[in-house]
């Protein structure tokens, strides 16, 4: 045994995979992949069926067994985000949990992608060289696909769409038995949703490279990667399309020693990316073999500080939010007042919060997004601004933390969580008491730029025992700053046991 050996397990629609390794060494100690039926399941019955359970709760045991035989102290399990969607989801999780021991974790989409996009990164030596030029990352799940777009070095745009091959194959299996020319109408299904992307995407990208990542590509890799590179042109990927879209898939399959639910894939997904190309007149394709688990492992070593990422992908969740808040209008000026604010209260507060920097960075998102409810109507603009941010994906995020940053957006104004416990309980205990600590420090913040016009200049915080102390310094009058301030400081003297003070110290040009 060594406490630098730590197991990873993804449960996929289509494969269930162990990776152990050694995180000092960074080797691979053991990997083991098993197929599974799940996502076949879903998409047909919506769904898990028994057999599968079974069969996936076999596949589980032997995982647990090989890591019992490195007597391996420190894993992680997580299923990917399509499975949440069967009906019966939490029952099967607690089967595998009574089977196996494993307690599995949900991913949500913007956690999954955001994991594989990170190993990706991890996984090709000069990704930082390539997104200087446009860039899109095309994670190809078996239920959607995540297209994610960087330019000069930064992240640009991420949309999800459900168009993975597994479920565009289980949809329109029916209607492939009634025509006789099936590649005819799944071009005109993946044609209309990659123009609905479009429709939202940059519109001022150069695209060169396109980086496939998915965790069920060895058809791709079979078909268009056997005799190629690590890359291929678009012509080349032409002239293979146009060869699978003449060979029945019988053929295929023998050619390519595939299975039929891998042939079965080929098409929609050599389908999507053409349309992709079409769009984005993109001139090569790269393909990772980075996989889910990889992220896991990646994320692992990164929180163990035995690995830095060469991009900040932190701050892609950063930039992500400032896209939410262009797109629904907000005032820039004042968000960018309130976040400062809010960062300097949250840093030199530390001692009476116990945050951690995950916690910073969703004060930091939800200072961002605090006003896109006024896009709706200014009335209640915090409660608008909540329902935008759960429905909207924020890469990175979890399902929790978007939650939480909906709840610290919505109290960030006049109602409080103490006006609407309802509301607020809908949150774990312990994500509760967080938010509440969040929101206490945003409401100050917000105060700070009440009227909207930056006179605060500079703010110093004093923490004494029984108050706290923030001085400001402002050109202009700050009688409704302090008004507000004394209307939302009750709150956080709620939550800290301590009273805020502010006091005015003069102009700062």
């Amino acid at each position: 045994m060594s406490t630098n050996w730590f197991a990873a397990i993804t449960v996929g629609s289509q494969n269930a995979i162990l990776k152990i390794i050694d995180m000092r060494k960074q080797t691979v100690l053991e990997y083991i992949k098993a197929e599974v039926s799940i996502g076949t399941d879903i998409f047909n019955r919506g769904k898990i069926g028994l057999e599968t359970v079974e069969e996936t709760s076999v596949a589980l045991k032997g995982f647990v067994s090989c890591m019992e035989e490195y007597d391996i102290t420190e894993s992680r399990a997580v299923a990917v985000s399509a499975i949440k969607e069967a009906s019966n989801a939490e029952y099967v999780r607690e089967q595998i949990r009574l089977q196996t021991g494993l307690e599995l974790e949900w991913l949500s989409n913007s956690e999954e992608r955001f994991l594989h996009s990170q190993a990706a990164a991890n996984g090709t030596p000069n990704f930082n060289e390539l997104i200087k030029e446009g860039t899109m990352l095309i994670d190809i799940g078996t239920g959607s696909i995540q297209l994610t777009v960087y330019d000069e070095g930064n992240f640009m745009f991420s949309r999800n769409i459900k168009l993975g091959p597994l479920r565009v194959r289980e949809l329109l299996a029916e209607l492939k038995e009634r025509t006789s020319n099936f590649a005819d109408l799944l071009e005109d299904f993946i044609f209309s949703k990659i123009r609905d992307y479009a429709q939202f995407a940059p519109k001022d990208v150069s695209y060169k490279h396109f980086i496939l990542i998915g965790t069920d590509l060895l058809f791709f890799k079979r078909a268009f990667w056997e005799k190629a590179e690590d890359k291929i042109t678009e012509a080349y990927f032409e002239a293979l399309y146009a060869h699978i879209l003449e060979t029945p898939e019988k053929v295929l399959a023998k050619k390519y020693e595939l299975s039929f639910d891998s042939i079965s894939q080929l098409l929609p997904s050599a389908m999507l990316l053409k349309e992709l190309l079409k769009v984005t007149k993109a001139e090569e394709i790269l393909l990772s073999d980075a996989e889910l688990v990889d992220g896991i492992l990646v994320a692992e070593m990164m929180r163990r500080k035995s690995l830095t990422l060469t991009h900040d992908f932190t701050q892609d969740i950063v930039t992500s939010a400032r896209n939410i808040a262009l797109r629904y209008m907000t005032d820039q000026k004042h968000a960018e007042a309130v976040e400062k604010f809010a960062i300097h209260l949250f840093d030199q507060l530390k001692p009476i919060h116990g945050l951690s920097k995950r916690e910073r960075l969703l004060l930091q998102i939800a200072a961002i997004l605090q006003d896109i409810g006024s896009y709706i109507d200014m009335n209640n603009h915090y409660a608008h601004s909540e329902y935008i941010i759960l429905a909207t994906e924020i890469l990175g995020l979890s399902t929790e933390e978007l939650e939480m940053v909906g709840a610290i957006a919505r109290y960030h104004s006049t109602e409080t969580p103490s006006l609407n416990l309802h509301h607020f309980e809908k949150l774990p205990t312990e994500s509760r008491l967080t938010t509440a600590k969040l929101t206490a420090i945003l409401r100050l913040a917000d105060s700070l730029d009440d009227s909207h016009q930056q006179k605060v200049t500079k703010i110093s915080i004093s923490l004494k025992k029984e108050q706290v102390l923030i001085s400001v310094w402002a050109d202009d009058d700050l009688m409704l700053e302090k008004w507000t301030f004394a209307e939302k400081s009750g709150f956080f003297e709620e939550v800290y046991g301590i009273k805020p003070h502010l006091k005015e110290k003069g102009g700062q040009k």
